[in-house]
């Protein structure tokens, strides 16, 4: 039985850096069901020579496949092969960025999803889909889904990836500024880029808008990647994307003051239950028979179970297997969960 120790990042965030230990580990959980053999050990949390390490048992050294999914754990620092004597043998890690990490590091606002975080809900996504991490690997292409992306941290993980990203926001000045950062950094990075915008006025009030950004090296379009950012109703997602045609979704649903939908009478909803009742049907259906759905949310304004309800009335299935794993403290009005789903193939 080989043992490996995990020393994670040290967090700049004091209220995540408590939680993400256990975070670690429940992100490990899905992870190692694409990982024939490897599991977190029972002395999960070891204190080793007075620093705290994560701790996993595999039945068999890790082969290439398992250390590249290991590699990209989000709070990950490195890696360390423990032998029967106890001594410390690094071991070399293979994150995959196919951009500069700064894309994901560099955006400072108020509200911002810290990016630890959302790198965890794409792996746990990735986890929960049949094979997700090994496709990722071998180059195939993702589509990825952030139905409420704010100002785009999600979709610059994707894109740190190389996955192809699409998504929604209800507020033009977050939509804009996205637009201005991402542009922007295209262009410090000299990385080839086109920038096109459209707007669709059919069946609304006010217009909505559509930017995309297609990106990549050389003139082959096979190896370009694609941006593709909307400002209008999560609820009007169905006019801009194809049904079946994204691999995961990964969201980050309002806290009760950021983000929301259009009402009936034309109010914008806050709530997350509301919301979800009426815009879950409409994800579901982009999504590919097989495809994941990272939901977090704030367990303060909506109760584990009316979630999972509302999950599964929309026709998806929820496969995170402890219904604590996940639960973390973000401020005193916050406490964070994470659903993880799949819609069945079948």
């Amino acid at each position: 039985m080989a043992r490996y120790a995990l020393l994670l990042r040290a967090s700049a965030n004091r209220v995540y850096g408590e939680a993400v230990f256990a975070l670690a580990v429940a992100e490990l959980g899905l992870l190692a069901r694409q990982l024939t053999g490897v599991r977190v050990a029972a002395d999960a949390r070891a204190v080793i020579g007075g620093v705290d390490y994560v701790v996993i048992e595999s039945e068999e050294p890790l082969d290439t496949l398992a250390l590249a999914v290991l590699s990209n754990l989000s709070s990950l620092h490195a890696v360390f092969e423990v032998a029967p004597d106890g001594r410390f043998a690094p071991v070399t890690l293979t994150p995959r960025r196919v951009l500069d990490e700064d894309l994901v590091t560099i955006q400072r606002y108020v509200g911002k999803t810290n990016e630890a975080f959302t790198h965890l809900l794409l792996n746990v996504a990735l986890g929960a889909t049949a094979s997700g991490f090994e496709r990722l690997l071998a180059g195939e292409r993702l589509r990825l889904l952030d139905p409420l992306c704010g100002r785009g941290t999600s979709l610059n993980r994707a894109a740190l990836y190389g996955m192809d990203a699409g998504g929604i926001e209800i507020d033009h000045r977050d939509v804009d500024a996205y637009a201005l950062f991402f542009g922007t950094w295209l262009k410090d990075k000299r990385l080839k880029h086109t920038i096109e915008r459209s707007t669709l006025r059919k069946r609304r009030d006010e217009p909505a808008h559509r930017i995309t950004f297609t990106y990549g090296p050389g003139k082959d379009r096979t190896r370009h990647r694609e941006v593709d950012v909307v400002h209008d109703d999560t609820i009007g997602a169905r006019d801009f994307f194809r049904v079946r045609s994204f691999d995961l979704l990964v969201c980050d649903l309002p806290y009760g003051v950021q983000h929301g939908s259009r009402s009936d009478a034309d109010a914008l909803e806050r709530r997350p239950d509301a919301l979800l009742a009426r815009a879950l049907p409409v994800w579901a259906e982009l999504l590919k028979p097989g495809a994941a759905v990272a939901l977090a949310w704030n367990r303060r304004t909506l109760p584990r179970p009316g979630l999972v309800e509302l999950v599964t009335q929309a026709g998806l299935v929820v496969v995170a297997p402890d219904d604590e794993a996940f639960v973390h403290r973000v401020d005193r009005s916050i406490t964070r969960d994470v659903v993880v789903a799949v819609r069945p193939v079948g």
